[in-house]
């Protein structure tokens, strides 16, 4: 009887997708999870793969594994493959990367030499017998006096060459070893002392009803206003779950979140704590990665990626900030880490908390069903009240000749703030200098060829800059329809609002945090220090400066434009701006000092800005959720994105149609038991991809297995559609943005 794998195959586009079978050459030993190379096609050229099932057959006509590599998945990661796949319309493949280490296929574990006395014995002998070759007595001397030591310390405190630490070795007096060297990209934090965690009556609560539950393989979320200490809770639970032998995992949904988080984590867990994300080079993740597998990390801190860490099963999970955006992938596989650490958290009978203290609607509807548990914390942890909110109306401002994007209610705000020593936030949710290009003739606007969308204009490279895929070229001075020679540079961005800073406050010390100033690989971790140690009176950034960072001295927190996230097509711009509003004016007055907030809006009475500016979540989640019930949106249905890529819109709009009269068929034939309301094709917000039209078809659904059975048929249809064949089809059950 011969041994046959089931080898999930790299590069298999869905319709070619499952696992081939090869057969184990006499010798060769491959167990499920192992990394193998196989011949694959009619040419047999060798493909990547990893070894998902196994079994005993004698018949059939197998080709035969060529390679076998390291053994990395459990079988909870492999069941965990057969689910993704199902679940995200992706290959087995595409799947198992997302679990498989970082660099696995091109990175090689650091190594050092070290060197060592074969027998000090023989040593001295030598010495005495050859004393006068000063440069092998250097060496053994210093290695009788220190022991094992690295080659490059060696050769750097002796000052010889290598060549004569390699004649001593051959002549038996020394031993040359490679030792792996863990990449350690923790090293910079020191442990000090920490205080210890205190906690208040609503936290004390909400840790000892989530410790009972640490082994449920359950749900549960917790709301938290801002500054209410949601971490201490955290803290509090990994301290239990550790002390019941189990592992823990905090998602945060940015890198520069990590900074302060770490620094409070290492100094209670030190060792134990292993980082993961994408801000690390492939050979640190590799190493946090065996590290964690290993058991020598018991504490697992990271973004998204780090909800595959290789933890025993039976894990604690934390989604801190659950509702953002940034947790769903945008790639195929196309998965929400929200419904991945569920998952593993059942399986493995765990437990998953999500935390927010702007909870999305779907978790927050699963809440009130009881199908989550649920957790509240009400009030800031020290009694301090929440920031006081001043709305500035932009209408008046601008009425009043005054066109800076710095208005003269937050320009007096900021400058109490300067003479008071305390320190400023503002938030602009746009980067670059102008956002807006266009000829005065003939009203033509500057748009990125591969995108579709308007362009930037960067004044720090003069440069006009894409800011959806990069893309860029030099200074627009001619209009490309018309010929005009003039042009309008409008807008404001995050460039031209700290050239203005600059102006209104002649000295004022600003740092800009955006995807232009983080380009670095520890760049987003010296902003914020230098930040902290008041090296800077004002932080000007993105929306990654919006949540979770906690700076004692800042008591005043602008955001330049409110108005910029809610009026655009996606039915869930609301709770966006609902989120991103309340998350930045929580970052005031979060210490000893009162905070307060200044929000420019030409919309000063929207009823979505009320309810941010009075934190009231609850009164927020009523009135949207009735609206949505009432329309049919999530969380109330599950949305189905269908996008269409194609040379050109007519062609594009082509395939759509064929696309919608199949799933009217199929829904009409044998899937008539499905609910499914399709919204027309239209062009997506940002119409380009390379170059090509994207269209798209929204399907309102509910996400079941029998409706994702429907999808997968819909995909493989079209892949072997004659006329959808150029086409790129992708689907994507619920989107984190309608495009």
């Amino acid at each position: 009887m011969e041994r046959i794998v089931r080898v999930a195959v790299e590069g298999l586009p869905l319709v070619a997708d499952r696992l081939y079978g090869y057969r184990l050459a006499e010798g060769m030993n491959a167990s499920v999870g192992s990394v193998v190379s196989v011949p694959f096609g009619g040419g047999n050229r060798l493909r990547r793969g990893v070894v998902l099932a196994s079994e005993s057959d004698a018949d059939g006509d197998w080709k035969t594994v060529h390679s076998v590599g390291d053994c990395y998945l459990s079988p909870e990661a492999s069941a965990l493959i057969v689910y993704m796949k199902e679940k995200y319309f992706c290959s087995y493949f595409d799947a198992a990367l997302c679990l498989l280490p970082p660099g696995v296929f091109g990175v090689s574990s650091r190594s050092l030499l070290s060197v060592s006395l074969t027998d000090p014995k023989d040593a001295f002998a030598y010495l005495e017998a050859y004393g006068d070759n000063q440069k092998h007595a250097d060496v053994l001397g210093l290695l009788a006096e220190e022991g094992q030591m690295t080659m490059r310390d060696l050769l750097s405190l002796t000052g010889v060459s290598e060549s004569v630490v390699r004649t001593l070795k051959k002549r038996g007096l020394v031993r040359i070893e490679k030792s792996e060297v863990p990449r350690d990209p923790l090293r910079a934090y020191s442990a000090v002392p920490s205080d210890s965690v205190i906690l208040n009556g609503e936290q004390q609560q909400a840790a000892d009803e989530l410790a009972v539950c640490l082994n449920s393989g359950q749900t549960h979320l917790l709301y938290g206003v801002t500054g209410s200490g949601k971490t201490q809770v955290f803290i509090t639970l990994i301290d239990r779950a550790l002390a019941q032998g189990r592992q823990a995992v905090l998602l945060l949904p940015e890198i520069s979140l990590t900074l302060q988080i770490i620094e409070r984590l290492y100094s209670h867990y030190a060792g134990q704590l292993a980082v993961l994300h994408s801000g690390l080079s492939a050979g640190e993740r590799l190493d946090e990665w065996k590290r964690i597998r290993a058991g020598r990390a018991e504490v697992i801190v990271g973004t998204r990626s780090a909800v595959f860490a290789p933890v025993r099963p039976g894990a604690l999970f934390i989604i801190d900030e659950e509702q953002e955006h940034t947790y769903k992938s945008e790639r195929s596989p196309r998965y929400h880490a929200r419904e991945i650490a569920a998952w593993r958290a059942a399986q493995g009978k765990g437990l998953l908390l999500l935390a927010s203290a702007t909870p999305s609607f779907e978790s927050r509807l699963r809440a009130d069903q009881g199908r989550i548990g649920y957790h509240a914390l009400l009030s800031r942890y020290n009694g301090k009240p929440l920031p006081k909110v001043i709305t500035a109306d932009l209408r008046r401002e601008h009425f009043s000749s005054s066109r800076s994007c710095i208005g003269r209610v937050l320009a007096q705000a900021m400058e109490e703030n300067l003479q008071r020593k305390e320190q400023t936030i503002l938030f602009m949710n746009r980067r670059g200098y102008r956002s807006h290009i266009s000829c005065p003739s003939c009203g033509a606007v500057v748009k990125c060829p591969y995108c579709g969308i308007p362009m930037t204009y960067h004044a720090s490279n003069n440069r006009v800059i894409c800011n959806y895929c990069g893309s860029g070229t030099s200074y627009v001075s001619q209009c490309p329809v018309c010929g005009e020679k003039r042009m309008q540079y409008t807008g404001v961005g995050t460039q031209k609002a700290e050239a203005e800073l600059q102006m209104l406050f002649p000295g004022i010390r600003v740092v800009r945090m955006d995807a232009d100033t983080v380009i670095g690989k520890h760049s987003r971790d010296q902003i914020l220090t230098q930040f902290r140690e008041h090296c800077y009176d004002v932080l000007l950034g993105t929306q990654m400066i919006t949540k979770g960072l906690d700076f004692p001295d800042v008591t005043l927190v602008g955001v330049l434009n409110a108005d910029m996230s809610l009026y655009s097509s996606d039915f869930r711009a609301f709770e966006k701006s609902f989120s991103l509003l309340t998350q930045v004016v929580g970052r005031a007055g979060r210490a000893e000092k009162e905070g307060r907030a200044v929000v420019q809006t030409y919309s000063p009475n929207h009823y979505v800005l009320r309810y941010a500016f009075e934190q009231d979540y609850e009164g927020f989640y009523r009135e949207e959720t009735a609206l949505r019930k009432e329309m049919l949106y999530p969380p109330f249905c599950d949305i189905c994105q269908i996008c269409i890529l194609a040379p050109t819109e007519e062609e594009a709009f082509a395939g759509a149609e064929l696309w919608m009269k199949q799933i009217r068929q199929m829904c009409e034939g044998q899937y008539s038991d499905l609910p499914v309301r399709l919204i027309q094709p239209k062009v997506t917000a940002i119409p380009m991809v390379e170059g090509k039209t994207r269209v798209r078809i929204l399907m309102k659904c509910r996400d079941t297995p029998r409706q994702r059975e429907m999808l997968t048929e819909l995909l493989i249809w079209s892949a072997r559609e004659k006329q959808l064949r150029p086409l790129s089809v992708t689907a994507d059950m619920n989107p984190i943005n309608i495009l």
